[in-house]
């Protein structure tokens, strides 16, 4: 799984531009997409640090200059570590109370600095020369500063004078509680972003032209449509797990109803849904070539989903189940068996 990652605020990490930079990176460089992994793609809604044995990736040059330089400003290096659900992606501690930097690596978005620290009562500040990202939209606890040409030292400056101008008092950051804080502050973000429909298309055009490559209109349209079936794939998951723990229901009685299960979010892009619907085999490839027109010009997904299911057969519509609000408002369906058995 490839990923460009950007900011949310707070402790950093997050994978707001998901896979879909990824494809464009691609597209734009051998003229198509590789064929990724559906599995092992997408924005997860957690994350774990694993610690890294013999952390090669710090023997770049650009890593080990970047590592040396916070060094040279009082930081002392922590562990490495890598990414349990996002192959590729690399990260170090730093630590000089009461602000923590993470050295990243990617093999695509290249290298880059957060110098992050937050205050006893919530408020989280983060100064960053990421690539990109400078588009999204931020949780309002939280305040980033985002210069992709800013220095190490530049980065450090910054943070210290934004420090200074604050009264309250600071979280400790250390190498101790670093794994634990960094997990947790990803789950905010990602909740954060979740609850409000995931990324806009808005966001995702804007952080696209952060890119250090060009996209047509078209290959934009098409990676955004992509990482909005991964999203929903990732609610798809989630929602089901949290319906199946609700209603107390066994892990194994449960594999034979899960597949005939349809997720309805209050929000989603609507073509994207069409795609989703159609690998759920809630529709054929006809359908999907009628309906993607339709969905281009809807903006209501519970809207659409009803016009879809009340053209079909009484007997092979899908039934409502239940509201379930993890990870966001969504109403469960269940499909009809001979919908499921033709």
């Amino acid at each position: 799984m490839l990923f460009f990652l950007q900011l949310l605020g707070g402790i950093v990490l997050s994978l707001a531009i998901l896979a879909g930079l990824v494809y464009l990176y691609f597209k734009w460089k051998f003229g198509k997409y590789l064929d990724f992994d559906e599995d092992h793609s997408g924005e997860p809604l957690y994350i774990h640090l694993n610690e890294q044995i013999e952390p090669n990736w710090l023997e770049a040059k650009k890593v080990k200059l970047a590592a040396s330089e916070l060094e040279s400003l009082g930081f002392k290096g922590g562990k490495a570590y890598s990414i349990h659900e996002m192959n590729g992606v690399c990260l170090q501690g730093f630590y000089k109370s009461p602000f923590a930097a993470v050295l990243y690596s990617h093999e695509i978005a290249g290298s880059w600095i957060d110098i992050v620290f937050d205050e006893v009562d919530g408020k989280e500040y983060t100064v960053s020369n990421a690539p990109m990202g400078s588009q999204m939209e931020e949780r309002p606890e939280t305040q980033k500063v985002f210069d992709a040409k800013l220095s190490v030292a530049e980065i450090y400056a910054k943070a210290e004078h934004l420090q200074a101008s604050l009264s309250g008092g600071f979280v400790d950051i250390h190498e101790g509680n670093f794994r634990e804080y960094f997990e947790t502050a990803y789950k905010k973000d990602i909740a954060f972003r979740t609850r409000k429909g995931g990324i806009s298309y808005e966001e995702f055009l804007a952080s696209s032209k952060e890119a250090p490559f060009r996209s047509s209109d078209e290959t934009v349209q098409e990676a955004f449509i992509t990482c909005k079936e991964q999203e929903l794939f990732r609610w798809h998951e989630a929602a089901l797990e949290e319906y199946r723990v609700s209603e107390n229901i066994d892990m194994e009685k449960f594999y034979d109803i899960e597949f005939s299960m349809l997720i309805v979010p209050f929000t989603t892009h609507p073509p994207a849904f069409v795609q989703y619907l159609l690998a759920q085999d809630f529709i054929d490839c006809d359908q999907e070539e009628q309906l993607s027109k339709v969905a281009e010009d809807t903006e209501d997904v519970n809207q659409l989903f009803d016009r879809i299911n009340d053209l079909l057969s009484p007997e092979l519509r899908a039934t409502f189940v239940k509201d379930i609000d993890y990870p966001l408002p969504i109403k469960l369906y269940k499909m009809s068996p001979k919908m499921i058995d033709c």
